[in-house]
């Protein structure tokens, strides 16, 4: 194809057997790399005159930069392990994401450029998602996908997101219950401590003081410390989940803390410090102070993981045995909401629930002075003078 100049710079002409067409070539630079964009078929030199404005507008803002034909799964795995490399999604949060992501988007948009996404056809699909799913549940879904296309705009792969504000209908699925009564929980928890060994009921009770399930199996044996007053200090710095069973870090420096347990978990823990080393020597181990505190020894339990840390679904298997046991069902997660709810009613200040839910940094530093020990005992005391 041969091109002639016209009196404009970076616009040309050419003949094809249909007539005459303008064509736009502009050359920039990506990190000393030399680039073309070009566009062809131009009808009239206004039509040309305002497409190279625009290609310029792009270079001028670094737009070529970017990539915008990423599909759908290009961009989650760009964008979920941003969340993670910045901390702005915990273990617990990746599993659930990643879960909500493979389930709903994967296959049906991953192969998808974000761009070619339809709106209409997304709206349809989701509302199809009423039948099966309460309201909340399909908001909840569709804030995964909407999220991570916010994003992609934010930093310009994406001119804009075709989903955002979107309709969603209303649902005759009833919203799952996620919080228990005061008189459940003491139900719930007579049947743990029945049902369930000292060793593993100290495991499951840890969650009654608000930690996530994942950092109850980061507790290390170092993260327990007595105090003079024979109560366990316990330092939150770990977490293991399915998908980090070996551990890792917490989702940030806000979520490190520590808590003091009240006197009875305390007492399980003056038995279930000592019966773990037995555990690990019984299968020719030696904890160290960095190795997991709870370890595999149940009934049933595959030979393969005797001795070693709890698998990470183990906690979830005793829920659903206590649950069923007594008719009330009770997740790990709704203990955590049962500390706060309970916590606000004994009149918890809310920054220190918040500190102590691992949710900000307004108490509880690295450094275990008197007074820290104090505000932490003062949130588990006021939880346990409600519940009991």
């Amino acid at each position: 194809m041969k091109y002639q100049k016209t009196k404009y710079r970076n616009i040309y002409t050419y003949e094809t057997t249909k007539g005459k067409f303008y064509h736009v070539r502009r050359s920039y630079y990506i990190n000393g790399d030399k680039k073309e964009a070009t566009k062809s078929r131009l009808k009239t030199v206004a039509e040309a005159r305002s497409v190279l404005a625009e290609i310029e507008r792009k270079i001028e803002n670094n737009e070529f930069t970017y990539n915008k034909n990423l599909t759908v799964d290009q961009y989650w795995n760009i964008y979920s392990e941003n969340r993670l490399n910045t901390g702005r999604w915990s273990p617990d949060t990746e599993i659930n994401k990643y879960s909500i992501y493979n389930t709903h988007f994967k296959k049906w948009l991953g192969n998808t450029k974000m761009k070619n996404i339809s709106r209409i056809d997304y709206e349809n699909s989701l509302n199809k998602l009423l039948s099966q799913f309460s309201r909340n549940t399909v908001k909840q879904t569709h804030s995964v996908l909407n999220a991570m296309l916010n994003d992609a705009v934010r930093n310009k792969f994406l001119d804009d997101n075709p989903i955002d504000g979107i309709y969603i209908g209303q649902s005759d699925v009833e919203i799952s219950q996620k919080r228990i009564s005061l008189e459940e929980f003491k139900i719930w928890d007579r049947c743990a401590e029945d049902l369930l060994d000292s060793y593993y009921y100290t495991f499951v009770r840890l969650t009654y003081l608000g930690l996530r399930k994942s950092e109850d199996y980061g507790i290390k044996t170092a993260s327990c410390v007595r105090l003079e007053n024979g109560r366990y200090r316990i330092k939150l710095d770990d977490s293991r989940t399915k998908g980090r069973p070996d551990g890792g870090r917490m989702k940030t420096k806000g979520s490190e803390r520590y808590l003091v347990a009240d006197e009875k978990t305390s007492r399980l823990l003056d038995y279930a410090i000592p019966k773990s080393h037995a555990i690990a020597k019984k299968y020719g181990r030696i904890l160290g102070p960095d190795d997991y505190l709870f370890l595999s020894d149940y009934k049933n339990c595959q030979k393969k993981l005797l001795g070693k840390p709890l698998p990470t679904s183990r906690i979830n298997t005793m829920f659903k045995q206590i649950s069923k046991e007594c008719g009330i069902y009770v997740t790990p997660h709704m203990m955590r909401h049962f500390f706060a709810t309970q916590g606000q009613i004994a009149g918890v200040p809310i920054e220190h629930m918040a500190a102590a839910l691992g949710h900000s940094t307004s108490y509880m530093t690295q450094k275990y002075t008197h007074i820290e020990d104090e505000v932490a005992s003062s949130v588990t005391d006021s939880f346990m003078r409600v519940i009991n």
